[in-house]
């Protein structure tokens, strides 16, 4: 797979996943940083290796972040991810999933509305 096969996947992904957290609502690409160097700090060498990706969705009328939260797991699971989910730490509701050296992690809180997807691809 490609780094641009990787980051369409990902991207494919989260936005198919924000779907499916808040039905009725398509989610939003918030930050797409495109191929990055993730030892930049260190030493600065070498390619750009790997994408970050952000999606958001959500609606105001709409305030169920456990909810949202349990159904992206779903989501992630029936898409073959494998998830985890911590024991929520109100107000924060979290959980990680990891597909062929991809990750994404969710985000919601509690009285807000949004659910915050991000992801990595693989370095490549």
């Amino acid at each position: 797979m490609t780094l641009s096969e990787a980051r369409d996947f990902l991207r494919a992904e989260l936005l198919a996943v924000a779907a499916a957290a808040v039905p009725g609502y398509e989610g939003v690409v918030t930050q797409d940083a495109g191929p990055v160097n993730p030892d930049v700090l260190s030493d600065g060498d070498g390619p750009a290796t790997i994408c970050s990706i952000t999606v958001e969705n959500g609606h105001p009328s709409i305030v169920d972040p456990a909810g949202q939260l349990s159904a992206a797991v779903a989501a992630l699971e029936q898409r073959g991810w494998q998830t985890s989910v911590p024991p929520a730490e109100p107000p924060h509701h979290r959980a990680s999933a990891t597909r062929d050296g991809f990750q994404v992690t969710v985000h919601t809180w509690d009285g807000d509305w949004r659910i915050t997807l991000s992801g990595e691809t693989p370095e490549l």
